[in-house]
């Protein structure tokens, strides 16, 4: 308390304004300085409702615009039979908010052949949770980059007309896009999928997986901006057009099959639960309850340590439960 002039009130230290110069409590020598949430912020983002893209094409290719309406039936699910020249592929790249559970923040496809290139998608997706620091200076996305841009719903029900009756390629040898794309829906993509880190591994009998920036260094691949979803997708579909070239003579890459067969991703790992009936069981005169007899009998357990001895029954030596009886 520092002293007042008379007839006035006291006033503590506290309510004083600070002096010029001064820093304030936080931030003075010896205190500990305030901590922040990361990806905090007040209120929540709007939606829109059209694509907003980030890099856009690349040489002016067709791009598809999220109410585009697609003409006639969707094409059919190929064949294993099918020739690689036959096939329409759709490269994709997903960015996440880098956090369990995984929610999307971008996606970019390519959709292609293996002569030329059809069509381009890319947009920013809407999302009101956090974002990991670590994703965030990865890709460069930030919560208020998301302001205006579609859900993630009418984005992958476009996304689900786009690859439809195509063959999804990914860089990812646990197929994370193509699951947090069917989860995010709600039911599985019907189409089928490639890796091209386990064809680049089947190529150069790798062990473990190669990263998609070395894949292109590898391959000589051009990769404008990484962890962007449309240029991780537009490297995605140059290597795998570089890795189909380098694997058709050597190990027979002809046919849909022949990919699958060296680059699809295993299924998704499900915990074993038993669901067969359990065992029913009667109660006997006693009310003891017993197993029926069409069951297995149990196998008993066997009895650790040293035997047990009893004496004879004429008080003699001890005898071991398994020794034989003695002749009359």
């Amino acid at each position: 308390m520092r002293q007042s002039e008379p007839g006035s009130a006291a006033i503590s230290s506290a309510d004083a304004p600070l002096e010029t110069g001064t820093a304030p409590p936080s931030d003075r020598p010896g205190t500990s300085p305030r901590r922040h949430r990361y990806g905090r912020r007040r209120g929540l983002i709007p939606a829109g409702d059209a694509f907003v893209s980030r890099l856009g094409p690349a040489s002016g290719e067709p791009f598809a615009a999220l109410d585009d309406v697609e003409g006639g039936p969707p094409p059919p699910r190929p064949t294993p039979d099918v020739p690689i020249e036959a096939l329409r592929f759709v490269a994709i790249d997903c960015e996440t908010t880098g956090q369990t559970p995984h929610r999307l923040v971008e996606l970019g496809a390519i959709a292609f052949s293996v002569d030329r290139h059809i069509c381009s998608m890319e947009t920013l997706v809407h999302n009101n949770d956090r974002i990991n620091p670590f994703a965030r200076r990865l890709h460069l996305i930030s919560s208020s980059l998301l302001a205006g841009a579609p859900r993630a719903e009418p984005v992958l029900r476009r996304f689900a007309r786009f690859a439809a009756g195509s063959v999804l390629v990914e860089h990812s040898a646990d197929a994370f896009d193509t699951r947090l794309i069917s989860r995010t829906l709600g039911q599985p993509l019907d189409a089928d999928s490639i890796d091209t880190s386990r064809l680049a591994a089947k190529l150069w009998d790798l062990r473990d997986t190669i990263g998609l920036e070395r894949l292109c260094a590898e391959l000589g691949v051009t990769h404008r901006r990484p962890h962007h979803a449309l240029a991780d997708a537009e490297a995605t579909a140059s290597c795998l057009l570089a890795l189909l070239d380098r694997g058709r003579e050597r190990f027979g890459w002809n046919t849909l099959g022949d990919l699958l067969r060296d680059g699809q991703p295993p299924p998704p790992r499900l915990a074993v639960v038993s669901v067969g009936p359990r065992p029913s069981v009667a109660a006997d005169g006693d009310g003891s309850r017993q197993a029926e007899a069409d069951q297995p009998p149990r196998r008993r357990r066997r009895r650790s340590g040293r035997r047990r001895r009893r004496p004879d029954a004429e008080g003699g030596a001890p005898t071991g439960e398994g020794d034989a009886e003695p002749e009359d």
